[in-house]
């Protein structure tokens, strides 16, 4: 992780779970079950999710299968440690024609009242590398 000046340890450690392919499916967990997750962008991930089982087989679940040794977040910094959270990283991925797959994400991520749930997050990401890997790998 680059830079996280004063957020707490807690919220340090739910993001740092994006830094290693193994925990990259803990820190989803840690989604509410309900999550409202908006994924802006013109891309064919983009859209309005209404819960987790909803979003992460429909985004994260697509672009897997097309990486080889799975992906991860390099944590460039985040921002607020109250109610929301902005974290702004970059994804780390090999694609499996051997092209790298290092889209910019940003997310702003809104917490419950007790700070441990995810229950909102607005995500932006490279639309153009997300394109890109779905046109040359996607099953057509």
């Amino acid at each position: 992780m680059t830079s996280s000046q004063d957020i707490s340890a807690p919220r340090r450690e739910l993001f740092e779970l994006l830094e290693k392919v193994g925990t990259v499916d803990a820190f989803f967990a840690r989604l509410a079950d309900d999550v409202r997750w908006t994924l802006h962008g013109r891309h064919p991930l983009a859209g309005q999710y209404r819960s987790r089982a909803e979003f992460v087989p429909a985004t994260i679940g697509q672009i897997r299968p097309l990486l080889s040794g799975g992906l991860r977040f390099h944590i460039k910094a985040l921002h607020g440690d109250g109610p929301v959270t902005v974290a702004e990283m970059k994804g780390i991925g090999t694609a499996l024609d051997g092209i790298p797959y290092d889209p910019f994400y940003v997310w702003v991520c809104r917490f419950d009242a007790d700070g441990h749930t995810i229950v909102e997050v607005d995500a932006y990401i490279d639309s153009i590398v997300v394109v890109d890997i779905l046109r040359r790998l996607s099953p057509r």
